[in-house]
């Protein structure tokens, strides 16, 4: 049996010109595809290392500038625990869960009993977390306005819906390896 995700290659040594339909009606050449593909990954790794280059600026790694983001955004509506921050970071819970140690002890944290459920923890920003990620307030709103200028709510919208698609497709044909 042939595996999708691994595809038979011609023999005879000769390029194969072939069109791949992609969503829909839409048909693209085998080169425009791996272009795009080529394109997604360098995107996703320049924005990785924006994230590195912003948290080395005031002395975290990415991971942890990730953590502190994530919580400062997700901490507005209420608490938010160790599995709620893995799910939105898309990471484990054990990953989190050393992120938020190295955190705490530099005094940009606290952990608390969850009120909800006492055997899990609620996590917050302290007044020193907060106040570090401020002074990156006008940074980041700068970085923002230049990598997203001329997208409009309707692109982002659908580029979400796109990203979400291939985080949840990813998952499912990793497994089928």
């Amino acid at each position: 049996m042939t595996n999708p995700l691994r595809p038979s290659h011609p023999s005879n040594g000769k390029k194969a010109v072939t069109k791949r339909k992609i969503a829909g009606s839409t048909q693209l050449s085998d080169s425009e595809f791996r272009e795009f593909i080529a394109e997604l990954f360098a995107a996703a790794a320049g924005m990785q290392a924006l994230r590195r280059a912003i948290a080395r600026s005031i002395g975290l790694g990415g991971a942890e500038f990730a953590v502190l983001l994530a919580i400062w955004r997700l901490e507005r509506p209420g608490p938010i625990g160790i599995k709620g921050l893995a799910n939105h970071l898309h990471v484990s819970g054990p990953h989190i869960t050393d992120e938020v140690k190295r955190l705490v002890r530099l005094g940009y944290l606290q952990k608390s009993p969850d009120p909800a459920d006492l055997r899990a923890l609620s996590l917050k920003l302290t007044r020193q977390g907060t106040k570090l990620l401020a002074s990156l307030a006008s940074t980041l709103d700068d970085i923002n306005r230049h990598l997203f200028e001329g997208i409009t709510a309707k692109d982002m919208r659908a580029q979400r819906t796109f990203f979400r698609r291939l985080i949840e497709r990813s998952a499912t044909c990793i497994n089928r390896l």
